[in-house]
Formats: C-alpha cells, structure tokens, sequence
C-alpha cells in the first residue's frame, strides 16, 4: 500500500501538497528507499540523465527523505513525467529451486532461472529427482523406525532365513 500512496502523491501535480502518510513512507525501513525512487526513471532519458549526473553517488544516502522526495516531485513536475511511462518490474516469485539456480549459475539473468524453473517443473518426476539431487535440494532423511510393531517370532531357523535372506542354491558343477 505504500507504493500506491507514494505513487498517487508524486503524480498528483500539486507541488505544495504534503506527503501523506508520513509515518509510513518516511520510516528508516520502507520498502520506498532512495535507490528505488531513482530506478524509477529509467524509461525517461532526460530525468535518468539529469538524476545520475547529480545524484547517483553516495551522497544520496545522506539526504534526508523528505527532501529527496520533494527534489522527485519536482523534477516530475519540470519534466513532464507521466506515470504510464515509469518501468514496470513484475514480480518475481523466489522458489527454493530458483534460489538454488541462482547460487549454482550466477551468470543467468533472473527471467533466464525463471524459464528454466519452468522447464524443470515440465520434466517428469523421474529426471526432476535426479536434477533435485544434482542439486542437492532434496533432503534425505531415515525412515524412522516404528518402535509399535511387534517383533515377530520365528519358530524355526529355517523360517527366519527364507523370510529375511534371498537363499541362492548353488548346485555342483560335476
């Protein structure tokens, strides 16, 4: 819900308008960081521009919330920025084969792990256990033992070993 408050104010037009919510958005940990306000303008050349000539080093960590996002909106306002025109990040759902994937082949953009998780998902159940075990993602745990059962009690030698042995005959060659 922040992200559509942050949003709704910083295209609203109004630069005198204050910033709603400010408990929330102004907080030391909301999600609305100063890099995630500047990312936002990737699509638009000038502002991108504009925004890491002046402010992409580490002098942004030292400015204050509030004013950084009154700078954004007025930058908005001054150079026409429209809300359609900001880049659209989808969301990317972080399975345990996805973060497996990602630690295994760091050099595979993360839609390049999301399209082999799906093919792995494709695969039948036997190749996908022994690519989970490649991998080492599946756990492996002793059956445990139910101490219920009751020991069964041989009357005979002979009993036992035909129930708990394979007895091979060998006959004799000559």
């Amino acid at each position: 819900m922040p992200f559509r408050t942050f949003h709704g104010w910083l295209f609203d037009g109004d630069i005198k308008r204050e910033i709603p919510n400010k408990e929330v958005l102004l907080k030391y940990n909301s999600p609305i960081t100063p890099t995630y306000v500047i990312s936002l303008f990737l699509n638009n050349g000038k502002l991108n521009f504009f925004l890491n000539r002046n402010l992409n080093n580490i002098s942004l960590r030292y400015l204050e919330k509030e004013e950084l996002f009154k700078f954004i909106k007025k930058c908005v306002i001054d150079f026409r920025v429209q809300r359609r025109s900001l880049l659209y990040k989808p969301y990317e759902p972080r399975s345990k084969l996805f973060n497996a994937l990602r630690s295994r082949i760091p050099t595979l953009k993360n839609y390049d792990i999301l399209l082999l998780c799906e093919l792995i998902e494709k695969m039948d159940k036997k190749e996908k256990n022994a690519l989970f075990s490649a991998l080492d993602l599946i756990k492996y745990e002793k059956e445990r033992v139910k101490h219920s059962k009751q020991k069964k009690e041989y009357k005979t030698i002979k009993e036992f070993i035909d129930e708990n042995f394979s007895v091979v005959e060998v006959g004799s060659r000559f």
